[in-house]
């Protein structure tokens, strides 16, 4: 009785301790800047917020910080469920790179994008969803 009395205090002490603030600030969480959902890369991240057909892409650091710079360079193809891979276009507009997603009947389109910025590569893919 003693033995079980000691392990349920123990379970309900480590519920304790995580109960606390600054759990969401904790090292290797990656922060959305603009509510979206970010994608963590070689080189840097990606954050995708969709709005109907429009793919609003934002690259930030590792640190978190914002990259809002057209100096990038930003290649796009979306793929159908069934389909073959098609280049789409990518625009830099007000601080973000705007791409516009043609889903024709299906419910998802699988988007791989390919970042250059001042020589550092990465590659995201994404599943964009009406």
């Amino acid at each position: 009785m003693l033995k079980k009395i000691i392990m349920l205090s123990l379970v309900l002490g480590t519920f304790a301790a995580f109960a606390h603030e600054g759990h969401d600030q904790a090292p290797g969480t990656i922060k959305a800047n603009h509510g979206g959902t970010v994608k963590s890369g070689k080189q840097l991240n990606l954050e995708y917020v969709v709005s109907g057909t429009e793919v609003k892409l934002f690259l930030a650091s590792h640190a978190g910080e914002d990259l809002a710079t057209d100096s990038a360079k930003i290649t796009a193809t979306s793929k159908l469920p069934k389909g073959k891979a098609e280049p789409i276009k990518v625009e830099f507009k007000e601080g973000s790179f705007v791409a516009l997603v043609d889903f024709k009947n299906a419910y998802r389109v699988e988007l791989n994008v390919e970042v250059d910025l001042n020589g550092k590569k990465s590659q995201f893919k994404l599943q964009i969803e009406k």
